[in-house]
């Protein structure tokens, strides 16, 4: 049984994209059920979060929840996420993330499931760190009930940077080396916020897709 709920990260402006970038296409899909696609293999259930609409989505939605009036901010997301979490450990990514897999995922996963086998049990939160060195929270692992705390620490002083959680919570940081066999490894951290980005993500997917792996 997978104690897990996976939440696909879908707030934001979308101011740079210039548009609504949920639902957008990527590969003949939009990118939230890109992101669903990639969370389903380890997730009993998977939710939306951000002020949408069923007819963006099909899965169940939670509506951002309000930080001291704001729902503007990546870690508003995480925050909606861990408060409507019904398990232990949480799984999250964001859809501006499009070429997160779910053997990405999976290996996260499995990483997580040998460290408590080996009673890591200090661990709050497992992340992946990109090819440039830095972690990217919005793909990570969180234990509900030592994560929540510490981020409503985090907003009660301000600090609403997410790069900070890998500096405030016991994490297992999975280092790109242990990543880099899966497929189209270069590409799985792609960030893309911009008209430019969404262009460059549809060459990529088309280099994927024509690649001989």
């Amino acid at each position: 049984m997978r104690l897990i709920d996976g939440f696909v990260l879908a707030g934001g402006q979308s101011r740079r994209m210039g548009q609504n970038k949920t639902a957008l296409l990527l590969g003949g899909k939009t990118l939230i059920d890109r992101a669903a696609d990639a969370l389903f293999p380890v997730a009993n259930t998977v939710y939306a979060v951000g002020n949408l609409t069923h007819q963006i989505t099909s899965l169940p939605i939670i509506q951002d929840h309000p930080i001291m009036g704001d729902t503007r901010g990546a870690i508003v997301g995480l925050y909606t996420a861990l408060v409507n979490a019904k398990t232990e450990w949480v799984a999250v990514l964001a859809c501006d993330l499009p070429f997160v897999t779910g053997e990405l995922m999976t290996r996260m996963v499995d990483i997580m499931r040998h460290g408590a086998e080996l009673q890591m049990n200090d661990v709050d939160a497992v992340f992946a760190e990109q090819p440039d060195g830095r972690i990217q929270p919005l793909c990570g692992l969180y234990r509900r009930d030592r994560c929540l705390p510490e981020i409503e620490k985090m907003l009660s002083d301000g600090e609403w940077r997410l790069q900070q959680l890998g500096v405030r919570l016991k994490t297992r940081v999975i280092g790109f080396s242990e990543i880099k066999d899966i497929q189209g490894a270069e590409f799985l951290f792609f960030n893309m916020n911009t008209p430019e980005e969404y262009r460059l993500a549809v060459e990529i997917e088309k280099r994927c897709d024509s690649s001989p792996f």
